[in-house]
């Protein structure tokens, strides 16, 4: 697949990725509204609606979405190799599906895009682990809405289970829940600007080897 054809998937994911950030948001600021109400003694649940709509929906579009980013992620690392771009550390399946691997999905995604901006950008092999803005920020924020959302499965499991359950304030619970849509809101911002990035260094030719053209 030619280094252009990136633009589709490119404009898929982006259309996605905001998609994701408002219904991330919609659905942050119903349940904040919902928890406001509640302490207050005035509890709304047309608030709670909303966020649970919009949680659901957000979800939906979330799950359709990694279809797009894991075949934009194999084609532009598979666009390196065939250019001749020596030295590459991850090969494309590899950088696509790590983000599946237990552990390996902690640390190898970040690695691969942050190889994946620099080398499509022409720097040589030695500046491959620079840091890049985007990437770095994008990273932080999908691995803290993933942590967020791990710890709210496991008190979720906990707490079916007959005879066990964990004593957390209700509060901080639903703030969990905020802080996780805004962080998974902030990760799909910064996943838009990453693709934005790698995508125009590959189709402008700003990478070593003007045949990305």
């Amino acid at each position: 697949m030619q280094a252009k054809n990136l633009r589709t998937l490119a404009l898929i994911i982006t259309i996605c990725g905001w998609g994701v950030v408002a219904l991330s948001l919609i659905a942050a600021l119903s349940q904040a509204a919902w928890l406001v109400s509640y302490t207050q003694f005035a509890e709304s649940p047309v608030m709670l609606a909303v966020s649970g709509i919009t949680g659901a929906i957000n979800n939906l579009v979330y799950l359709i979405s990694v279809i797009p980013v894991l075949i934009w992620i194999y084609t532009a690392h598979d666009n390196l190799r065939k250019t001749g771009v020596t030295g590459l550390k991850r090969s494309p399946g590899w950088a696509t599906f790590s983000f599946f691997v237990p552990i390996a999905n902690l640390f190898v995604p970040f690695g691969a895009m942050r190889e994946l901006a620099n080398r499509s950008a022409g720097e040589p092999e030695e500046l491959a682990e620079a840091s890049v803005d985007e990437v770095t920020s994008w990273w932080g924020c999908w691995l803290g809405s993933l942590l967020l959302a791990a710890i709210l499965l496991i008190v979720a499991l906990i707490d079916s289970v007959p005879g066990l359950f964990v004593t957390t304030p209700f509060w901080a619970h639903q703030l969990l829940m905020i802080m996780q849509l805004v962080l998974t809101a902030g990760a799909a911002f910064f996943l838009v600007k990453v693709v934005k990035l790698i995508t125009a260094s590959q189709i402008d030719g700003a990478s070593v080897l003007s045949t990305f053209e």
